[in-house]
């Protein structure tokens, strides 16, 4: 087996062992000592799983309408950072836009896929689709935060800025400072060989 071929196995087993602690990690730990994030968020999945079809719908309608928000704001601050020539925020609008768009089509093909399940009475694959559309809605949500991070606002601001100048009561005189005297360098020649 070839050099290269152990170093991406070995790579591959690392990043399998890494999920599956990460796995464990989620999966285990007392239910009780959540904090109250996962606590809300629990109680929105719950929420969300007692809706009637026709609530499912109209909340799928509601996060491609969401999606469709995002797209056009993120591509609008992509097209302002062009016209300011800004490349690096050029570039990771660029990035967030092409994720936004992938999952917008992403939900709309689930919102479809939503529709036919409800008009065929077939509650497993709705509740299914239900479930994909609300995990793109959280990452749409995640991908408008990263975009309105690539303009950096409330990172660099810092509010009002004053200057304060400060002149001294007894002032410098220019002509008093005294200047050293300009030396001329001397040239030294070597000594000839004897």
């Amino acid at each position: 087996m070839s050099r290269r071929i152990r170093v991406l196995l070995t790579f591959a087993f690392a990043i399998s062992l890494g999920g599956l602690g990460l796995a464990v990690a989620q999966s285990g730990g007392d239910a009780d000592a959540g904090d109250g994030a996962s606590d809300e968020a629990g109680m929105d999945v719950e929420r969300r799983a007692n809706l009637t079809p026709e609530q499912q719908r109209q909340e799928a309608a509601e996060i491609v309408e969401k999606g469709n928000n995002v797209s056009r704001q993120v591509a609008a601050m992509l097209d302002e950072a062009r016209q300011e020539r800004d490349i690096i925020r050029v570039t990771c609008l660029n990035d967030k836009l092409t994720q936004i768009n992938a999952n917008l089509r992403t939900a709309t093909t689930r919102a479809e896929a939503l529709d036919d399940a409800v008009a065929a009475q077939d509650a497993p694959r709705r509740n299914h689709e239900f479930t994909v559309l609300t995990v793109i809605a959280q990452k749409l949500q995640t991908l408008e935060r990263e975009a309105q991070q690539c303009i950096g606002e409330d990172i660099f601001e810092t509010g009002a800025t004053t200057v304060t100048t400060e002149i001294p009561d007894d002032p410098v005189d220019p002509d008093a400072v005294p200047i050293p005297p300009e030396t001329v360098p001397v040239p030294v020649l070597p000594p000839f060989p004897s």
